[in-house]
Parts: structure tokens; sequence; C-alpha cells
């Protein structure tokens, strides 16, 4: 029922356009249903050879051409006026379906694969198109020409009509339940599309892995398996549709042959006349057609139903509105956090533990505060829940209320794009666009108001030298997701990005650790300079980072067990100096092998 509203909320945007081309579909079936009456009588005074009815013999024909014609001129445009739509609805679900995607959580990416969602979108769309064009035109197709064909029949001869419904009927429930069974065939057959496309996504992003591990033929295999799966189902609806769909062809042919028996008969009795029989095997051609649609209108409408379920997953999944929200605050003295607590109750991986609620707890009553133009540090261990912390305060997670203010706003009351203007994140994972440099960085500062000169980014970021060395300079293509490009450089690219158009708070997470200790001295030389009053938060265990900044929060085990400076913590902190002394190991060993 909830696919039926979907599919009916589209089809209103167009609902002029399906009225106008059931006026057209009423008018086309009106004539198809008039010209066999002037047919058979024009045939009746040819048989009689009465030369004074010529006149009405001449003007019988005329109304053949010109009904003919005139039908010809209203089917075009009719199915215009729903083909049309059918596209535009295609159009309108696909932008609707993508722009609901950006807007989703991860937790959504992570109960449902990429490649799944990929097919639904570019596959079962088609689906969806075929109900709103061919399948809506053929609804009120069948039911204006199952209305009147029966009834220019049965005024004709009601015993000759009777004979006709029969087989037709029992042919079209025949096919019917071999429609049932494809319907079945044809959901199992998307279900394996979508995990083959699923497949597909996975193999190439991991193509070097593979070629690493020597395994492509296992990888193969495995993509062999769902292709037959997809294959033998395709088959498996192919005999079905061979041999089944035909019966109401072959239903028609039948019909016609009985119309000749028994309306010979009839002419013989001289209860029908010749042009009488000729009418009634045109509207026996024309009631078949329908009813050998019908077949096709059925498969139509059970396939777009499996399409807008499929579709469903991603349209009906809730997303907060800005609507009742701020669009807009100002960061004067300081982001704020109070008694943060943070879970993944749908996606947390299962817990020995036997208190779930526990083990589901990622961030545990976090308090600090990040003071306008102070530059922090978040240390901790792998799995403390530092990038957690760093999407709550991004809001890439939801937070409950009153968790997190900048100033004395919650962000909770924010919208994103109003948020996005004070916190700018870049993440250790840097993700490139198959673009050029340029755009790459400039991405999504269309309707930023403050854009800073891209040479002085450039410089900031490190990547002034490199991308004049670079062939094509800014315009230098960077391939799908930066793969031309080292993973320093993306790093640096994607800093470039973030500090691009104008922020209150720059969140670093562990975006220095694919540089060298040149670069790296020279990028924290520019972002905790004090000319620069940019607030940072710098997830980081460099030793560098720690030791110039102005306060060290440091974590473990989803809480903040110590805050202050890298000299005050060093003597309050046994857990700070016990990482510290591990960093120091660390990078004396990585100095001693370079």
């Amino acid at each position: 029922m909830n696919e039926i509203k979907l599919f009916t909320r589209y089809l209103l945007v167009h609902k002029y356009s399906y009225l106008l081309g059931i006026a057209f579909l009423f008018t086309t079936n009106w004539l198809a249903v008039n010209i066999p009456i002037y047919i058979g009588n024009s045939i009746d005074i040819l048989t009689k050879m009465t030369i004074d009815k010529y006149d009405l013999l001449v003007s019988n024909v005329y109304y053949v051409i010109g009904f003919a014609l005139l039908m010809m001129l209203s089917r075009t445009v009719s199915r215009m006026l729903f083909f049309n739509p059918g596209r535009l609805v295609e159009k309108e679900i696909k932008n609707d379906a993508f722009t609901k995607l950006t807007q989703l959580q991860q937790g959504f990416y992570q109960k449902n694969p990429v490649g799944g969602l990929i097919s639904i979108v570019n596959n079962d769309i088609n689906g969806i198109r075929a109900m709103a064009g061919v399948g809506m035109m053929n609804i009120f197709n069948i039911m204006f020409t199952l209305s009147m064909t029966p009834l220019k029949m049965w005024q004709i001869s009601p015993s000759l009509t009777l004979y006709c419904l029969a087989p037709i009927i029992l042919s079209f429930f025949i096919v019917n339940h071999a429609i049932n069974k494809m319907r079945r065939l044809l959901k199992e057959r998307m279900h394996h599309l979508q995990s083959l496309s699923t497949q597909t996504v996975n193999y190439l992003n991991g193509v070097e892995v593979i070629k690493s591990h020597q395994i492509q033929p296992w990888v193969v295999d495995n993509f062999d398996k769902d292709n037959k799966a997809v294959l033998d189902l395709s088959i498996r609806q192919l005999r079905i549709r061979s041999f089944f769909i035909p019966l109401l062809e072959y239903t028609d042919a039948g019909v016609k042959i009985l119309i000749l028996s028994l309306g010979g008969l009839m002419l013989i009795r001289s209860e029908l006349t010749l042009g009488q029989i000729t009418a009634f095997l045109t509207y026996a051609a024309l009631f078949a057609m329908p009813m050998m649609s019908l077949g096709r209108l059925i498969a139509t409408i059970q396939m777009g139903l499996v399409s807008l379920k499929s579709m469903s997953r991603i349209l009906s999944e809730e997303t907060k509105e800005d609507e009742g929200l701020r669009g807009s605050t100002e960061f004067n003295r300081a982001v704020i956090v109070e008694n943060l607590n943070f879970t993944y109750p749908d996606l947390s991986i299962p817990s020995k533990q036997q208190d779930q609620s526990l083990s589901k707890q990622v961030l545990k009553n976090i308090n600090f505060e990040i003071l306008k133009g102070e530059k922090v540090a978040l240390l901790g261990r792998v799995g403390s829940g530092k990038t957690t912390l760093v999407n709550c305060l991004n809001h890439f997670n939801e937070v409950d209320k009153g968790a997190i203010y900048i100033d004395d706003t919650d962000i909770t009351r924010l919208t994103k794009k109003a948020l996005r203007r004070i916190v700018r994140t870049v993440t250790q994972d840097p993700f490139l666009f198959s673009d050029t440099l340029k755009h790459n960085i400039e991405f999504g500062a269309e309707d930023q108001k403050v854009k800073h000169p891209i040479a002085q980014v450039l410089k900031q970021s490190a990547m002034e030298q490199e991308v004049q060395n670079f062939s094509d300079g800014l315009n230098t293509m960077v391939g799908e997701k930066g793969i031309l490009l080292s993973g320093g450089q993306k790093q640096r690219i994607s800093l470039a990005r973030g500090i691009y158009t104008q922020s209150e708070l720059l969140i670093l997470d562990n975006v220095l650790s694919a540089v060298d200790n040149e670069t790296e001295r020279f990028l924290l030389n520019q972002l905790l300079s004090k000319e620069n009053n940019l607030s940072c938060l710098i997830v980081s265990h460099r030793q560098a980072v720690l030791e110039r900044v102005d306060k060290i929060l440091v974590m473990d085990e989803g809480e903040i067990v110590a805050i202050g400076s890298h000299a005050s913590l060093m003597q309050e902190s046994d857990f700070y100096r016990n990482t510290w002394q591990s960093l120091q190991t660390q990078e004396n060993v990585g100095a001693a092998l370079v």
C-alpha cells in the first residue's frame, strides 16, 4: 500500500497530461469501434449491388478514411501524453532517490551495500518507468476497449459474443497464473542483480588487493555464480513467457475460426449478413488485442510494484528535516561539550559482555570546551572513540539535545548547512572525485560568501610547488578517488578543500599521517601560528602536534581521562606520560630505520 501511495504521489504531478491522454484514448477507442459499422454497411451495399445506394457507399468510405486518420492522430497524441510523463516520473524518482542518498547517515550505508543501491537506482527504476508510461496507458486503453467492444458485438449477435468470450477469458486466467510465477522469478532476479552489483563494486574497489594476493580465479568464480543465477532466472522467465504469453495470440486466431464457422452458419440461415460478420470479426480482433495486452499489463504492474518496493527502501528512509531549525549562528566564545554520551544501537559489533547496553556505549560522559582561536589536540589509542567524537561535533552522528553547544546554540537546533559554515572537518580517509585538482578544492564552495585565493590555499596546504610541477597545473585530472596522487598529496588536497572557504573550527582527523616530517612542520606552522585565529581540533599522536597545541584531550575507552597542556599533563597524568614515552620510542625507532 505504501508503494502505491508513493507511486500515486508522482503521478499526480503530471495529472493534466494523464487526463488529456485519457481523453485522447477514449476518442481513439470510440473511433475504432465505429469504423467496423461503416465497413460492414459498405460490404452489405456491395453485396446487394444496388446502384441507388452508391452515394451512401462513398459516404461510408469517407467515414472510414476520416475516422482512421483521426484515430492515427489521437493514438499518437495519447502515447506522447502517457509516455512523456513516464520518463519524467523516472527522472524525478531518480533525482529524489539520489537527493535522499546524499542526506542519509552512515548507518544506512552500513546496512545497505552501495552496489545494491546502484542497482536499485539504475535497474529497478525501469519497472517504475514502464508502469508510469505504457502501464498507465494500457490500463485506460483496456478499460475503454473492454467496455465499448463487447457492447457492439452484443448488438450484432449475443450468442456469437458469448461463444467468443469463453475461450478468451479462459486463456486470460491461464496466462495470469503464469504471470504470477514470473513475478516471483522477477523479484528473485532483481535481488541477484543487486548482489551482483554489490560484488562488482567491492571487487573493483579492492582490485589491488585481489592482484597482490593473486586470487583473480576465486573472484571470477564468485562473480560467475551470481551471474549464472541471473542467467538461470532470466531463462526460466523466458520459458514461461515463450509458452504462455503466445496462448492469447493463439486464442485470437481460434476465435476468428470460431466466428467464421458459427458466423458462416448464421449467414447461411440468414441470421447475419456478410457485412455484420465482417464487422464482428473486426470487433473480435479489437477485443483480443486488449486481452493480449492485459497479460503484459499485469506483468508490467507486477514488475513495477517489485521495483517500487526496492525504491521505497531509499525514499521511505527518514531524514531529519531542517524545518524549524536555525539557518545561521555565531561563534564568538567557545564550542562546549556537556555530558555527551553516544551509542551505535543498530550497528555495534556484538559483545560477549552480559550487559549489552554498556558494550554499545562508545562515548561516556564527555565534557570539554574549545575556545575561539584555541588549538586543541585529541589523543587516544585505536578504538578509544576519537573519530566518533569528531563525528558528533560535526553532527555526522545524531546526538542528544543539550550535549554540544556553539556559544549558547545547541547544534541540534542548527541546520547541517549552518553548522558546516562554522565547523569544517578534514577526515583521515580523503575522498577525491575523478576531476581536476581545482574542482576538487572548490567542491561544495559555490554558495559560500568568503573564499580564500586558491594560490594562498595551495601554499598553506604545502601543495604549491607540486601543483606547479604538474604539466596541467590545477587542471590536472586526479583519477578516480585520486588514484594518480600519493597518500600525502590526497591528504593535503583534502586539507586545501577544508581551508578554501571560511570556517570557525577546523577539525583534522589524522590528516598528517601520510606526510613527511618536513611537510608536517610546515603545515603545523601554518595551522598553529599565533596569527591564525582559526580554532583547531587536531586528532593526532605526533609529538610535534602535542607539544605545540594549547590544550590536549586524552581519550581512553570512550572517556576523557585527562585535559591540559603538554607540560601539565606530563606532571599530572600517568596515562599521558606513558603514552608520550611510547610515542618517543616509536619515533626514535622510525628515525633509526630511516
